[in-house]
């Protein structure tokens, strides 16, 4: 049976929305905003007038860790499968020296995270890791509304407020 990631619309249109401030705030020149196309100013020859929404939806997914906003979008919006690269969207490297337990397949972390029930069962590209919450919490310094969300479900093709809760978190603390 093919699985479905939980969507989290929430969390796509905040995507969207930073993506907007941060067009706007190229356009008024803003020397942080800009900063970060520099490369690709540079290598396009582009100006800050030049920049669209779609330079600004790709800079902001990439810095999530997905490929290009069309990676971002399908999964945050519930549409790609477990077996796909799902992005680096739940790791950091702040994370590399928790003991992370890393798994090649969804059935066999899913089965370790039944036998740990103060774990929490991430996505990382096609891979999976299992880690403490509440470690991985504090690695990340993430204050949560809702510290019980990291424990919530992504994977299905119900919307969960508490996995969107999170991933919502979890994109404002990496991109603030």
């Amino acid at each position: 049976m093919i699985q479905q990631i939980t969507p989290a619309p929430r969390a796509l249109t905040e995507v969207k929305i930073l993506a907007k401030k941060r067009l706007k705030a190229c356009h008024a020149g803003d020397v942080m905003a800009l900063d970060k196309f520099a490369p690709l100013m540079n290598k396009q020859g582009f100006t800050q007038q030049d920049i669209q929404l779609k330079h600004c939806q790709s800079l902001l997914a990439r810095e999530l860790g997905f490929t290009d906003f069309n990676h971002c979008q399908r999964v945050l919006s519930g549409q790609a499968h477990i077996g796909e690269d799902l992005g680096t969207l739940f790791h950091s490297r702040r994370c590399d020296t928790l003991l992370n337990h890393w798994f090649s397949g969804f059935d066999e972390a899913q089965a370790f995270l039944q036998q740990s029930p103060q774990m929490v069962l991430l996505p990382y590209k096609k891979q999976f890791f299992v880690v403490n919450g509440a470690d991985y919490v504090d690695a990340l310094g993430l204050i949560l509304s809702e510290p019980a969300c990291i424990y919530s479900t992504w994977v299905g093709n119900e919307t969960v407020p508490a996995y969107e809760a999170f991933a919502l978190s979890l994109i404002r603390h990496k991109l603030t």
